[in-house]
């Protein structure tokens, strides 16, 4: 017994005891960093496969900067249209009917939220929250690129708080995870693809202008439940209205066919068949994570569930099998 609690109770295991109730503290009281972690955590676990096949050629190194350029030049592309035809759709249908426009204005100025807004000096704690998401947004890529880049040495790092006979196990269930969160950013990518075809597919069959972009656009914000496939369809409204009431009813429930399949038939299967989950368990963490973390906690909340769920099955449900 004394040696079973000499063992438990070394300095080895008492600081990484100290570190995981300081992140669970932090979670809950700085929940925006450590969410800016962990999502940073899943892109880079998403990147290290291709950084580790380009590696053999190239060198760690620039395999890293390779890669990590490719991913930023890929989320530009995927903004810039909705930026481009957002804009220059909502400013045409503006120009089309400038009597709605005045209307709306009149009525989101005159409204409690925007007179309690100016009086509380929003504008300033508007622009503070702009520059501090711009700031995490930077950190967050810088720590992404040192995930990747640093990847092994980081790893030996995080060993040396585990007892020696330990740290292949601890290596072992970390790899796991890793590869759990890559799949996760794998089923997020076919999910939100199956939409960007549905209406694609369904917009080109109206014979509707930029049928591929605003297919492009509604797969990228639907990355963000809720708000992005709103965002999406009021883009797509914007440009299919001149095309007469018909096609916007058709369009709209374009949209509500997209959801409905992505939510009930893609999501559910690629989730389950990529992450080894079944969809309960994500639906479950979904509705915890959306309600502790908001939007950000939803957008991660399957990568979320498969962390905890390895170290479930890793730490707790072999041992019991054993």
């Amino acid at each position: 017994m004394e040696n079973m609690m000499k063992k438990i109770t070394n300095s080895q295991n008492m600081i990484f005891i100290l570190g995981i109730i300081i992140y669970i503290v932090c979670l809950f009281t700085i929940t925006d960093i450590a969410l800016l972690m962990f999502a940073t955590y899943v892109v880079a676990c998403a990147l290290n496969p291709l950084v580790d096949k380009l590696e053999k050629k190239c060198g760690r190194n620039t395999a890293a900067l390779i890669v990590f350029g490719g991913f930023i030049g890929g989320l530009l592309l995927m903004f810039l249209p909705i930026i481009f035809i957002g804009g220059q759709e909502l400013a045409h249908l503006a120009a089309q009917y400038p009597q709605y426009v005045d209307k709306i204005k009149d009525f989101v100025m005159n409204s409690p939220v925007v007179q309690e807004f100016a009086n509380s000096g929003g504008l300033i704690a508007s622009l503070t929250s702009i520059s501090k998401g711009g700031l995490y947004l930077f950190v967050a890529l810088i720590f992404t690129y040192f995930l990747i880049v640093d990847r092994d040495k980081i790893l030996t790092a995080m060993l040396r708080f585990f007892p020696s006979n330990s740290r292949a196990r601890v290596k072992e269930i970390y790899l796991i995870s890793e590869e759990k969160l890559s799949r996760f950013v794998s089923g997020q990518f076919i999910a939100s693809a199956s939409v960007g075809l549905i209406v694609c597919v369904g917009l080109m069959l109206l014979k509707v202008d930029s049928a591929v972009i605003l297919g492009c656009i509604s797969a990228v914000l639907d990355i963000v439940p809720i708000v992005g496939p709103a965002i999406a369809l009021v883009v797509c409204l914007a440009v299919t209205y001149k095309l007469g009431w018909t096609v916007v009813i058709l369009t709209a429930l374009i949209f509500v066919f997209a959801q409905f399949a992505e939510n009930n038939f893609v999501k559910p299967y690629v989730f389950g068949k990529f992450m080894d989950l079944h969809p309960i368990v994500i639906y479950i963490f979904l509705f915890v994570c959306a309600k502790y973390f908001g939007v950000v906690g939803a957008i991660f909340a399957p990568a979320i569930a498969a962390d905890v769920c390895v170290l479930i099955e890793e730490l707790y449900l072999k041992s019991m099998d054993e």
